[in-house]
């Protein structure tokens, strides 16, 4: 379920013209500020730690960002001591070159998920942190583009997919036309029909959420 190609040149153009405007920060991503970026990495980091990692992986692993944006995940990871072998993507083609501006040697190609013909189990884990926030499907599609994606992610996966999505129940979220914003419930309810392991995290930001799924 690939992205249409008004959509993707509308996702190129938008961050395109958001680095010209921003440079290489947070907000540029369209988070609201580094603080706001960092709180979602560390649910979704802690979400690796508590149910994905085994004693004898010792905090190392392949892991694929989908939605990479400037790769921003990979050395706060690694800050972290993660011992990480990382792969991003992202639609923007200039989200992968500024990227290689800002973390020199950081490995990122440049496209959607499903430009990549990756067979199964090719990761150890899949993350993707508000990529999926964006409206692209057809109104009365009800975010099933999104939902194609976490099940690709799933797919992609050997141990275990982290992401996080915007909360529906947040009035402000829920009212924004260009967003894309989910029940909790009933994202947990949809992976429970194939993952084996759904977890879901809530409180840590009133209009956000995040789901890990476990094989």
């Amino acid at each position: 379920m690939k992205l249409s190609e008004r959509h993707r040149e509308r996702i190129i153009r938008r961050h395109q013209r958001s680095i010209q405007e921003r440079g290489y920060g947070a907000t540029a991503l369209y988070w609201n500020n580094t603080e706001a970026q960092q709180v979602r990495f560390d649910v979704l980091s802690d979400l690796l730690s508590r149910y994905g990692l085994k004693n004898d992986q010792a905090w190392s692993f392949h892991l694929l960002d989908v939605g990479a944006g400037f790769g921003d995940f990979y050395p706060y990871l690694t800050a972290r001591e993660f011992d990480v072998r990382y792969t991003g993507i992202d639609v923007s083609p200039d989200m992968v070159q500024a990227a290689g501006f800002k973390h020199s040697g950081l490995r990122l190609q440049q496209g959607e998920l499903f430009d990549f013909d990756w067979p199964a189990n090719s990761f150890d884990f899949v993350v993707c942190s508000g990529a999926m926030n964006e409206v692209v499907d057809a109104p009365d599609c009800e975010g099933e583009y999104a939902k194609a994606v976490i099940r690709r992610m799933y797919a992609l996966a050997k141990t275990g997919v982290a992401f996080n999505l915007l909360n529906a129940r947040h009035d402000w979220t829920a009212n924004r036309g260009l967003l894309q914003s989910f029940e909790p419930e009933e994202i947990a309810e949809y992976c429970s029909d194939f993952a084996r392991q759904v977890v879901l995290e809530e409180g840590y930001l009133p209009n956000d959420f995040s789901v890990y799924l476990g094989k």
